[in-house]
């Protein structure tokens, strides 16, 4: 099994999209789709309901919306890179619609180690790319847009 994109705080219609670009990139690893920062956290941790390993694999990337009911993404991002086994796993950070992001948050992304901060108007294919230049173990081979 292949390790999965864990993405935080999108959307249906986003996630949907997300997947389809995905597909589009030919990278099949699983996605899972968590709705905020708590629970993002207690995925990343191994907290229930996420603690058997064997089911809830650690991811290979985390795709995060900047602001996340529960925290943030720049929590999201703490977290990843307190645990120990995830310190070099690429962190995306995604701002909102039609907003800038701030400066600051940038900033502390950065110093935080984040692999990426993109605008929400970014295309979803655009992600796909950032992905690729993160070096992630990926899956590339056949997979349904749609699915």
């Amino acid at each position: 099994m292949h390790p999965p994109v864990l993405v935080v705080g999108h959307d249906d219609v986003r996630l949907r999209a997300t997947r389809d670009a995905f597909a589009r990139g030919r990278l099949t690893n699983p996605v899972v789709a968590l709705a905020d920062a708590v629970e993002a956290r207690a995925y990343v941790l191994g907290h229930a309901p996420y603690e058997d390993r064997d089911r809830h694999l650690m991811p290979a990337v985390v795709v995060s919306d900047l602001h996340l009911a529960g925290g943030s993404g720049l929590d999201v991002l703490r977290t990843v890179r307190s645990h120990l086994s995830l310190r070099r796993t690429p962190v995306i950070l995604v701002g909102d619609e039609g907003g800038d992001i701030d400066e600051d948050e940038v900033t502390e992304a950065r110093q935080l180690g984040a692999a990426a901060v993109l605008g929400r108007r970014v295309a979803v294919d655009a992600l796909v790319g950032v992905i690729r230049d993160t070096g992630a173990s990926w899956s590339v081979g056949h997979a349904e847009i749609g699915a």
